[in-house]
């Protein structure tokens, strides 16, 4: 039931008048003391000492009842796997090709369209596409706690026929299968968001925006005025409910393809070559909807996710009466640029090509230093003078400029200047090389 009418020229925020009818003004809280004292010695940021200070949370790491459970072994520090010896007395360390895919969501043909789209889950399937890239994260995770050592991997994710991504990853040693079965059965991941089975806000009646809402404002229901719970209070509902169930959980499929791979074979050529096609190969280009049916499965896929909320972030939560994780104005269900809910990425918003750290053993300055040290000795075999600040020998000592040095030129003039040294070191570099650079145009009329 709605509460008296606003009098006319009343200009006081929502807030105020609600808080009013119930008999209570909003008050101002004042900072504690110790806030007071740190703000004085000029310290920056939210300061949250007091009452307001939220601690991390926490959920039980208990595993699920209806997954196995997986041996723990401690994990050293190498990176390589086990060495065989020949018979020849050759040794040999092989490496592993491995395939994962998602569960079933229904019978599809051959082209990947489903044999019945009115029970095919794409609910399920929708889910499963946006938290992959967690579940990947979590089976590296238990593989390496489970064979005890620190396994690197180059990976590439990319979608079957049926829409559904899956993994190829290829490992540095060599691990059996059974072992690997046992890896995957015990790996899942669970995601303890809030609840998406009822919707609250549909077509024209949607949550507005209102500026009192909260420290930076706040949507509020359109008919009663009730502020949404914000994003925290919601989890902490979850929290405090110990009959939750999370809201999904995503797990593989029982389907693996683990293939055993020699160094400098023809099978390590081949594996090498399909994993870095997708270092410049999208995720549109890989199956492209060729008939009536593979367009409508994409269409039900997209249908599905366009409401399916992405991340804390996603504008879907209002859909649900849940306040975004750092909402703003301008906020609308079935609208998030999240680039999962893009048609090109189906559900899919994470890296396509996932590599460990220790894969090559550099460092990503080791790397930068490479390409540096590669690009300065194809200059200078053309002769092409360089100068390298690292240099001893230079003619130039360099040193950080400070922000009031009246030698520093202004931000606008330094970027031209390291746009035009950038177009030179790259024509430099093409000469160097013989490798011509196709000149892009920023008109479209040239493009």
């Amino acid at each position: 039931m709605r509460g008296p009418a606003r009098p006319p020229g009343d200009r006081r925020p929502r807030r105020t008048l609600r808080a009013a009818r119930r008999g209570a003004a909003p008050a101002a809280r004042a900072p504690p003391p110790l806030d007071i004292e740190i703000e004085r010695t000029g310290v920056r940021g939210s300061l949250k000492t007091g009452g307001e200070a939220r601690g991390r949370r926490t959920r039980s790491t208990r595993r699920r009842q209806d997954a196995p459970d997986l041996p723990r072994r401690p994990v050293d520090s190498r990176t390589v796997g086990k060495v065989f010896r020949g018979r020849d007395g050759k040794t040999f360390r092989p490496s592993l090709f491995l395939t994962l895919t998602l569960d079933s969501y229904g019978r599809v043909r051959s082209d990947g369209t489903p044999v019945d789209p009115a029970t095919y889950d794409y609910t399920r399937a929708a889910r499963d596409a946006l938290h992959f890239s967690k579940l990947v994260d979590r089976f590296v995770q238990n593989l390496r706690r489970f064979v005890g050592y620190d396994v690197q991997y180059f990976a590439t994710v990319e979608p079957q026929r049926r829409l559904a991504p899956h993994l190829h990853m290829a490992i540095r040693g060599t691990i059996s299968r059974t072992e690997l079965r046992q890896v995957v059965a015990a790996t899942y991941h669970q995601v303890w968001w809030p609840s998406t089975d009822r919707v609250v806000y549909s077509g024209n009646r949607l949550p507005v925006w209102d500026e009192a809402a909260g420290e930076n404002g706040g949507y509020l229901d359109p008919e009663t005025g009730e502020v949404l719970p914000t994003w925290d209070d919601a989890l902490d509902a979850i929290g405090l409910d110990e009959n939750a169930e999370p809201l999904h959980v995503v797990r593989f499929g029982r389907q693996i393809d683990a293939q055993g791979v020699l160094a400098d074979s023809a099978d390590s050529r081949r594996c090498i070559g399909y994993l870095t096609k997708y270092l410049v190969k999208g995720v549109a280009e890989c199956h492209e909807a060729e008939t009536a049916a593979q367009r409508e499965h994409v269409d039900r896929m997209a249908e599905a996710l366009r409401f399916e909320p992405c991340s804390p972030t996603c504008a879907n939560w209002l859909r649900y009466g849940v306040q975004p994780k750092n909402a703003r104005r301008g906020m609308t269900p079935g609208f998030c640029k999240g680039k999962a809910h893009r048609r090109e990425h189906l559900g899919y918003g994470g890296r396509r090509v996932l590599v460990s750290r220790k894969w090559s053993g550099k460092t990503l300055a080791d790397h930068k230093a490479d390409r540096k040290a590669w690009a300065l000795a194809r200059l200078a075999e053309a002769g092409i003078p360089v100068s390298n600040p690292a240099d001893p020998q230079a003619a130039y000592v360099w040193e950080r400029a400070g922000p009031g040095d009246p030698d520093v030129r202004p931000t606008e003039h330094r970027l031209l200047l390291l746009i035009n040294e950038r177009i030179q070191r790259r024509r430099q570099l093409d000469a160097a090389t013989q490798n011509t650079t196709s000149e892009l145009s920023a008109t479209a009329e040239a493009a």
